[in-house]
């Protein structure tokens, strides 16, 4: 069971201290480099620029192998319901839907109703506090 929950974590947010560690490191390279244009100092500000690339690449890479080891679960949902269930035929108009398809189509039906739903709670709770924002 242990090894399940490690499991799960780490697909959850397998990269995600190191992509906020190099986040930060980079707009603090940035800071710096603002810092030395007003300075005037070009050798400094050619060198952060370096050591800024150098930071933005090891973020790029951890955020796309962060975003692979995301849809890795997805992936091999899908490649099971697959195998059992190839397609799914709607009764009513005789379509017959791909596993795919209909998988995508209620993930991102889950996460937009999660949108709304967020939205229209703020906007219940705005109309009982009159005084608080909704947000846009």
């Amino acid at each position: 069971m242990k090894l399940l929950s490690r499991m799960i974590n780490f697909f959850k947010d397998p990269h995600g201290k190191k992509i906020q560690g190099l986040k930060s490191h980079y707009q603090e390279l940035d800071e710096l480099s603002d810092i030395a244009v007003k300075m005037g100092d070009s050798s400094a500000y050619k060198s952060l620029q370096a050591e800024m690339r150098e930071v933005f690449f090891d973020y790029l890479t951890a955020s796309v192998v962060d975003s692979i080891y995301r849809l890795v679960p997805h992936i091999l949902l899908i490649w099971l319901v697959s195998i059992f269930i190839p397609t799914i035929k709607i009764p009513l108009i005789n379509w017959q839907v791909n596993i795919f398809a209909l998988y995508f189509l209620a993930y991102f039906t889950y996460y937009i109703g999660g949108w709304v739903l967020k939205y229209v709670k703020s906007f219940i709770n705005s109309r009982k506090n009159p005084n608080s924002v909704v947000p846009s």
